[in-house]
Protein backbone atom coordinates (compact mmCIF):
# COMPACT_ATOMS: atom_id res chain seq x y z
CA UNK A 1 0.00 0.00 0.00
CA UNK A 2 1.57 3.31 -1.06
CA UNK A 3 1.03 6.54 1.33
CA UNK A 4 1.81 9.52 0.08
CA UNK A 5 1.72 12.88 2.63
CA UNK A 6 0.62 16.11 0.61
CA UNK A 7 0.62 19.48 2.36
CA UNK A 8 -1.82 22.30 2.36
CA UNK A 9 -2.43 25.34 3.81
CA UNK A 10 -5.68 24.00 5.27
CA UNK A 11 -7.88 21.19 5.63
CA UNK A 12 -10.59 22.60 3.18
CA UNK A 13 -8.36 23.69 1.14
CA UNK A 14 -6.48 20.50 0.71
CA UNK A 15 -10.66 19.16 -0.08
CA UNK A 16 -11.18 21.62 -2.51
CA UNK A 17 -7.82 20.32 -3.99
CA UNK A 18 -9.28 17.14 -4.26
CA UNK A 19 -12.33 17.49 -5.61
CA UNK A 20 -11.02 19.14 -8.44
CA UNK A 21 -9.94 16.38 -10.99
CA UNK A 22 -13.80 15.35 -10.50
CA UNK A 23 -13.02 11.95 -10.22
CA UNK A 24 -13.74 11.89 -6.18
CA UNK A 25 -16.62 11.24 -4.31
CA UNK A 26 -16.74 12.02 -0.66
CA UNK A 27 -17.64 8.61 1.23
CA UNK A 28 -17.72 9.98 4.96
CA UNK A 29 -17.79 13.36 6.73
CA UNK A 30 -17.71 12.64 10.73
CA UNK A 31 -21.23 13.97 12.31
CA UNK A 32 -21.79 17.67 12.93
CA UNK A 33 -20.54 18.69 16.82
CA UNK A 34 -18.05 15.32 17.04
CA UNK A 35 -15.25 16.15 19.46
CA UNK A 36 -12.37 14.14 21.05
CA UNK A 37 -12.64 13.25 24.51
CA UNK A 38 -10.57 16.26 25.62
CA UNK A 39 -13.27 18.46 24.06
CA UNK A 40 -11.74 19.55 21.06
CA UNK A 41 -13.69 19.56 17.89
CA UNK A 42 -12.42 17.23 15.00
CA UNK A 43 -13.90 16.27 11.84
CA UNK A 44 -12.57 13.86 9.27
CA UNK A 45 -13.87 13.21 5.49
CA UNK A 46 -13.51 10.17 3.37
CA UNK A 47 -13.25 10.48 -0.27
CA UNK A 48 -12.77 7.68 -2.80
CA UNK A 49 -11.57 8.18 -6.24
CA UNK A 50 -12.97 6.56 -9.39
CA UNK A 51 -9.76 4.23 -9.43
CA UNK A 52 -10.30 3.20 -6.33
CA UNK A 53 -8.10 5.33 -3.94
CA UNK A 54 -9.02 6.50 -1.10
CA UNK A 55 -8.17 9.93 0.50
CA UNK A 56 -8.73 11.27 4.72
CA UNK A 57 -8.81 14.68 5.45
CA UNK A 58 -9.00 15.63 9.00
CA UNK A 59 -9.27 19.22 11.32
CA UNK A 60 -9.27 19.89 14.57
CA UNK A 61 -11.15 23.03 16.46
CA UNK A 62 -12.64 26.19 14.18
CA UNK A 63 -10.92 24.36 11.64
CA UNK A 64 -12.97 21.77 11.85
CA UNK A 65 -16.24 23.29 12.12
CA UNK A 66 -14.97 24.65 8.51
CA UNK A 67 -14.32 21.56 7.23
CA UNK A 68 -17.37 19.96 8.14
CA UNK A 69 -19.61 22.57 6.54
CA UNK A 70 -17.48 22.95 3.47
CA UNK A 71 -18.08 18.81 2.48
CA UNK A 72 -21.40 19.12 3.68
CA UNK A 73 -22.26 21.61 1.10
CA UNK A 74 -19.94 19.56 -1.60
CA UNK A 75 -22.28 16.61 -0.60
CA UNK A 76 -25.18 18.90 -1.11
CA UNK A 77 -24.71 20.42 -3.79
CA UNK A 78 -23.77 17.27 -5.85
CA UNK A 79 -27.03 15.49 -4.62
CA UNK A 80 -28.66 18.71 -6.44
CA UNK A 81 -27.33 18.30 -9.67
CA UNK A 82 -29.37 17.47 -12.72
Amino acid sequence: MECTSLTYISSTEALRQLMLSKDKDIVKISPKGYALSNGVDFCCVGLESNKGTNYLVQAYGKEARELYAEATMMVNNANTVI
